[in-house]
């Protein structure tokens, strides 16, 4: 599991077309689809130009909704909350954060940040493995897996095919990006992480944003990856349903809050702009 290189959406081809396209029955891709309608429908504002510190807040919005020791959480700070990239307040909360994070993720240092992000967090590079043998292009060749891994493979697959008619390749890229930006903002808010290192660290993760049309569109792949983490970590039926019901709660927060995802705020790299 690594960074991806950068790509653009493209169009999901008709099932037809598709290989090796074995959709389990979850009940879940129904319920993603109606989320997918109904986000569609959303009338958000167009696109408002920001600027690269708020965008990058914007991306840790589900993070920043949960309870971070050491950084106050969204009812103790201003309208700009999820605009705003937080700073711990004192020496001792810095240190309540450090130690939060190093007993839950081990992240201690900047090495150990992307370790945990790469090794635990990203699983959009597996989704692409799977649209590889769905669109007839394998990314590898099945034969050299051996049987526990082949079982294994084909079964995080056929989960997967279920979402791939309603986010194609986009996949689970927006849950990836949530989550290694959360982690990048509490890095950066407790001095396991300079400006510095946070902007390098984050421009990636501001590329590959631009795959989406908008947040509604972004919130879809989030609700999607999350699932398949959650599959992945070994949950099945009714956790599942549960951590659906949870995450599209989250994003319905942020969607329909104008100080958040809800208030249409987009950041486009300078390059892209000039495209």
């Amino acid at each position: 599991m690594g960074f991806l290189d950068h790509f653009k959406k493209t169009d999901v081809p008709a099932t037809p077309q598709l290989k090796d396209f074995h959709p389990v029955d979850t009940g879940l891709s129904q319920a993603v689809r109606d989320l997918a309608e109904e986000f569609g429908k959303k009338e958000l504002p167009a696109p408002i130009p920001c600027g690269r510190d708020q965008f990058i807040a914007l991306l840790a919005g589900v993070p920043a909704l949960r309870r971070m020791p050491g950084i106050p959480g969204p009812g103790e700070s201003g309208e700009d909350y999820f605009t705003t990239l937080p700073r711990c307040a004192t020496p001792e909360a810095e240190a309540e954060c450090r130690a939060h994070l190093k007993k839950i993720f081990g992240i201690v240092d900047r090495q150990s940040l992307l370790d945990f992000c790469k090794q635990e967090i990203c699983c959009h590079r597996q989704y692409l493995d799977f649209a590889s043998f769905w669109e007839g292009s394998p990314s590898f060749d099945m034969a050299e897996l051996n049987r526990e891994a082949l079982e294994y493979f084909q079964t995080m697959r056929d989960f997967s095919a279920q979402f791939y008619p309603i986010v194609g390749r986009a996949g689970y890229l927006a849950w990836d990006i949530c989550e290694c930006a959360g982690h990048l903002r509490a890095g950066y808010a407790c001095g396991i992480l300079t400006k510095e290192e946070l902007d390098e660290l984050a421009e990636y993760w501001i590329a590959q944003a631009q795959t989406f049309k908008n947040w509604a569109d972004f919130a879809v792949s989030v609700v999607c990856g999350e699932l398949y983490w959650d599959f992945r970590g070994g949950s099945r039926q009714p956790e599942l349903n549960r951590g659906l019901e949870l995450w599209t709660r989250l994003v319905r927060t942020l969607l329909d809050d104008t100080a958040a995802w809800g208030g249409g705020m987009w950041y486009e790299p300078a390059d892209r702009t000039k495209q």
